[in-house]
């Protein structure tokens, strides 16, 4: 009776130095493949919920951009009109909608908010009345809704 069970506990024993030998080939899926070679910023990418830096010169991050220094312009008391002096960082998330965050530096132009052209107007040239500041910005737009809108912003003096 004890010579039936010696096939299958021999090979039962010897399916763990199987195992050990094949230890060191690991198989992966294709997907798995791409998560491994691929670096965070390109496997956030196609990711819903993601952030990821955004393309400035992509026509929709200029669009939200153009619209937070306007809101800003339009929430301050300033008489005089901000402008953007450079964008510190710009990301991007992918929600129902897309979610825009923007770190920028913004001064004080030398042109009331009520002039035409606001866009060309030139920044003040004595850096004390310049009134450089670091703001962040987050915007959320639904394009199929038409809707934008500022969720928040925060600045402070640079």
């Amino acid at each position: 009776m004890a010579r039936p069970l010696c096939l299958p506990l021999l090979l039962l024993a010897a399916l763990p130095a199987a195992l050990v030998a094949d230890e060191d080939r690991i198989l992966l899926s294709p997907e798995e493949e791409d998560r491994i070679l691929l670096s965070p910023q390109e496997q956030n990418k196609n990711i819903l919920g993601g952030i990821r830096d955004a393309d400035l010169s992509d026509e929709w991050v200029q669009r939200a951009l153009h619209f937070a220094i306007s809101k800003y312009n339009e929430a301050t008391k300033d008489a005089y009109y901000r402008r953007l002096l450079r964008v510190l960082r710009a990301r991007e998330q992918t929600v129902a909608g897309t979610n825009y965050f923007f770190d920028v530096e913004i001064g004080r132009t030398t042109c009331t908010k009520s002039q035409p052209n606001l866009d060309t107007c030139p920044f003040r040239e004595q850096p004390e009345q310049q009134k450089k500041q670091f703001c962040s910005f987050q915007i959320n737009e639904v394009p199929w809704e038409d809707r934008i809108s500022l969720l928040k912003y925060r600045c402070r003096k640079a």
